[in-house]
C-alpha cells in the first residue's frame, strides 16, 4: 500500500513547503520569516531523508518536524493572540501525531515488504527453469491435467488420443499403473463403441463377398484394420475372404464339370471363362481334357449357327456369330473364312435394312 501513496504525498508535502517558503518571502509578516525558515530547513530534512530511507515515511517525517516547529513558533510569538493561536497550535499537534503515526506504520510497512519477494521475481525465476525441472516441479498438475484430457478424448470418442495421452503418463512421468489402469479402461470402452458398428462392417463385407468382388473385398478389410487395428473381431478377415474365395472356385469347378458332362456347352463355356481367373496353371490342368472338349464343341456349334444363319439369311445373327468367332478363335481356319465373308453379310444386312 505504502508504494501507492509514496508519490502523490511526496508532491503534496514538498509542495506545501515551498508554498510556506514562497509566502514568507513575499510578505512582511513578523511570524512569517521563522516558519519559512523552518519549512526550508524542513524541506532540506525531508530530501536527504529520502535518499537513505523510505520516501513516504520520510515526507510524512518531515510533515511532522514541520507542524511541531510551526507550533513552537506560534507558542513564543507575541504578534498573535493567544485566542487565534491556541486552536491552530492544537491543530498542528494533532496533524503531527497523525504524520508521526503515518511515519511510523509506514516503515513497519516497507519492512514487511522487503521481506517478502516479489511475485515477479518468482515468474523470472520459472522462466529461467529448465523444461525438466518445470515438469517436476508441476508433475502432479500436469497428472491431473493428463487425466482431465482422457477423460475429454473418451467424451469426444477421439479413442486413439486418449491411448497417446495414457503412454504420455507412463513414459514422461512415469506413473506406469495408473497409465496401464488408464489404458485398460480406454481399451475397453473401444471394445465396447466399435464392436456394434464393426458387426455392420463386416455385413457389408460380406455383401461384397457374395457378389464376388474380391478386389473391393480386400481394399475394405484394410481400411477396417486401420480405423480398428486392435480389435478382436477383425483378426481373421483376410482368412474370411480367402475362404470364400477358395469355395466360390470350387462351386465354378463343380458346376462347370456338371455342365460339361451334361453336354451344356454353352453353360460350360461361360463357366470356364470365368473359371479362368481363378485357377493357377498347375490347378488348371486336371481340366485341361475336359476344357478342350467343351471349346472345341462350342466352337463347332458357333460356326454350325453362322453357317446355318447366313444360309437362311439371317445377317444380323450371322454378323453376332462370325464376331464371336473372330474374337473367342482368331487363329482358326473358321475365323479366317468368316473374316473373309463379314463384310459381304454387312452390305447385305444393310441392303434389306433399306429395302424394309
Amino acid at each position: 500500500m505504502s508504494r501507492i501513496f509514496t508519490y502523490p504525498v511526496s508532491l503534496a508535502v514538498k509542495a506545501l513547503m515551498l508554498s510556506i517558503i514562497i509566502f514568507a518571502l513575499a510578505t512582511d509578516a513578523v511570524i512569517a520569516t521563522p516558519i519559512g525558515f523552518m519549512a526550508f530547513i524542513t524541506f532540506v530534512l525531508t530530501v536527504v531523508l529520502e535518499l537513505k530511507w523510505n520516501p513516504l515515511s520520510s515526507n510524512l517525517l518531515g510533515c511532522f518536524i514541520l507542524s511541531m516547529g510551526c507550533s513552537v513558533v506560534l507558542l513564543y510569538s507575541k504578534s498573535i493572540s493567544d485566542t487565534f493561536a491556541s486552536p491552530l497550535i492544537a491543530g498542528l499537534w494533532i496533524t503531527g501525531a497523525v504524520c508521526l503515526v503515518g511515519a511510523s506504520c509506514c516503515a513497519g510497512f516497507c519492512q514487511q515488504d522487503n521481506s517478502v519477494q516479489p511475485p515477479w521475481e518468482k515468474l523470472i525465476e520459472s522462466l529461467q527453469m529448465s523444461e525438466s525441472a518445470k515438469r517436476i516441479l508441476y508433475r502432479d498438475r500436469e497428472l491431473a491435467l493428463l487425466r482431465k484430457t482422457v477423460e475429454a478424448d473418451l467424451s469426444a470418442g477421439d479413442f486413439h488420443a486418449a491411448l497417446v495421452h495414457c503412454d504420455q503418463m507412463g513414459s514422461v512421468f512415469g506413473a506406469v499403473e495408473e497409465s496401464e489402469a488408464l489404458r485398460a479402461q480406454v481399451q475397453s470402452i473401444i471394445h465396447e463403441q466399435h464392436e456394434a458398428r464393426i458387426q455392420h462392417e463386416i455385413t457389408n463385407l460380406q455383401s461384397l463377398l457374395d457378389s464376388q468382388k474380391w478386389v473391393e473385398a480386400y481394399q475394405f478389410a484394410a481400411r477396417l484394420r486401420r480405423l480398428f487395428p486392435e480389435s478382436p473381431l477383425l483378426h481373421n478377415v483376410e482368412q474370411l475372404i480367402i475362404d470364400c474365395r477358395t469355395a466360390y472356385r470350387h462351386q465354378l469347378e463343380d458346376k462347370f464339370v456338371n455342365a460339361a458332362k451334361q453336354d451344356n456347352t454353352e453353360l460350360a463355356m461361360k463357366l470356364l471363362v470365368e473359371l479362368d481367373g481363378y485357377l493357377t496353371p498347375e490347378e488348371a490342368r486336371k481340366f485341361r481334357g475336359t476344357a478342350d472338349s467343351v471349346i472345341a464343341t462350342y466352337r463347332d456349334n458357333l460356326g454350325a449357327r453362322f453357317k446355318m444363319a447366313v444360309s437362311d439369311h439371317r445377317w444380323q445373327e450371322a454378323i453376332e456369330f462370325g464376331e464371336a468367332l473372330m474374337t473367342q478363335f482368331p487363329n482358326t481356319k473358321m475365323a479366317e473364312e468368316v473374316k473373309a465373308m463379314i463384310e459381304t453379310i454387312r452390305t447385305r444386312s444393310v441392303e434389306d435394312e433399306t429395302s424394309a
